[in-house]
């Protein structure tokens, strides 16, 4: 995984050289991401199975959380311009925020 100071625009997960196994400039394919993130959940005795979609539905949370506009999220995701998935993983976020009542209990 890219450390901190990596380029936020640039590939989160690295493809490794087969025979070298140095990094190399390209990021995993979809595929091999998910198998990453379920194989270390399971190590990690998380009573969830996190799989590739995970950290896509936790940028549209996070984004969102953090008050981005849409277009932010769209972008960052590879989701179209007006996803109406994108939006859903927002609206499933805290719907309480986006209540009237929020702040008045």
């Amino acid at each position: 995984m890219a450390g901190l100071d990596a380029d936020p625009d640039n590939f989160a997960f690295r493809r490794l050289h087969n025979r070298w196994h140095t990094v190399m400039e390209s990021g995993l394919d979809d595929e091999s991401i998910g198998d990453v993130l379920t194989r270390l959940g399971t190590r990690a005795g998380l009573d969830i199975r996190p799989t590739g979609h995970s950290p896509r539905r936790g940028l549209v949370t996070e984004s969102s959380r953090a008050g981005n506009p849409d277009a932010v999220a769209e972008k960052q995701g590879g989701w179209a311009k007006g996803s109406k998935v994108m939006r859903r993983y927002r609206e499933e976020d805290d719907g309480f925020r986006e209540n009237a009542l929020h702040g008045v209990l």
